[in-house]
């Protein structure tokens, strides 16, 4: 229909042809090419059609079919930006179960240029250092002080690492549901520590306070021989994960896997020997590691078991 229209001529060239064989010719022509629109558009529009092409010179029809398919006309509209005139561009990308005011990832900050190290981020940087123990930033502290019993001060000065922290997707009908994962190991420093897993939708700080939470919650006391290592030797298996681990002497340091470096840090074990054999899962490693310690059996307890004063079993196993 459109490529009809190119090819038209308009009123005011048939009103300036002379009444010559191709005069004729083109009147014949534009009053079919009226006669097929017609068909198509209203009277209203199709006086405007009228007006429109009585404006095109025949020079611009004759280049535009020249240059074929692909020719562009200039009446168009040029260079129109449709985010600053549609109000669609301005609304927020909202994800699947999304929280409100939230996005599943981080912002990133924007730079003017990747590739330059000498130009300035656009943001503002902040007041000073992030801590790590989010006790403090988030008022975490006086709501387990609540729960727990235990002082607020005691809370805040505990000693908090995150252990695993990794994205992971929750496969559903609907798709992939971005979630964040953290596990976090809490401790004192003087035989109390704790364990404790976060997910969270809104991003990951938010997941390391709701593993921080639990992990406040799950504080357990831990047996050490001399306020410095474990009792004895743990033989200890945890789903397809072999922990062999085994006292050392004062000052030998702790020479581990570093999952089990940060847990004893927690716990306030300062030498200790061991191995981790099969899997070397870090989440597993760090849950199996706890719940080895919290299950050593006391002093008083083996010194039971074989019949012996608590005394000679001190000095028959540790040189005491």
């Amino acid at each position: 229909m459109f490529s009809t229209v190119k090819s038209s001529i308009g009123p005011q060239l048939i009103r300036s042809l002379s009444f010559s064989p191709m005069a004729r010719q083109s009147t014949k022509r534009a009053e079919e090419h009226i006669a097929y629109l017609s068909k198509f558009y209203t009277p209203e529009l199709l006086q405007s059609i009228k007006i429109t092409e009585s404006l095109v010179e025949p020079d611009t029809i004759l280049k535009l079919t020249k240059q074929g398919p692909n020719a562009l006309s200039k009446l168009g509209l040029q260079n129109t930006d449709y985010s600053k005139t549609d109000p669609k561009w301005d609304e927020p990308v909202l994800y699947p179960n999304q929280a409100v005011n939230k996005t599943p990832y981080p912002n990133i900050p924007q730079v003017q240029a990747p590739d330059r190290s000498d130009l300035k981020l656009r943001f503002s940087p902040g007041k000073g250092p992030r801590k790590d123990n989010f006790a403090t930033s988030r008022g975490v502290s006086e709501g387990l002080s609540k729960l727990t019993g235990l002082d607020k001060r005691y809370i805040e000065r505990l000693y908090v690492r995150p252990v695993v922290m990794k994205r992971v997707s929750c496969q559903t009908s609907k798709g992939k549901i971005p979630n964040f994962f953290a596990l976090t190991v809490v401790g004192d420093g003087n035989g109390m520590v704790g364990l404790g897993e976060g997910k969270s939708r809104d991003g990951m700080r938010t997941a390391l306070v709701k593993a921080h939470w639990n992990a406040v919650k799950n504080l357990a006391p831990v047996q050490r021989y001399e306020d410095r290592t474990i009792l004895g030797d743990i033989d200890y298996k945890y789903h397809a994960v072999k922990l062999f681990l085994q006292s050392a002497p004062a000052g030998f340091g702790l020479r581990v896997n570093s999952k089990i470096f940060e847990v004893c840090q927690a716990a306030g074990i300062k030498d200790l020997r061991g191995k981790i054999y099969k899997s070397r899962n870090p989440m597993n490693v760090v849950k199996g590691f706890v719940e080895a310690l919290t299950k050593q059996r006391g002093l008083q307890d083996l010194a039971g078991g074989r019949g012996k004063k608590l005394i000679d079993l001190r000095k028959v196993y540790y040189s005491a």
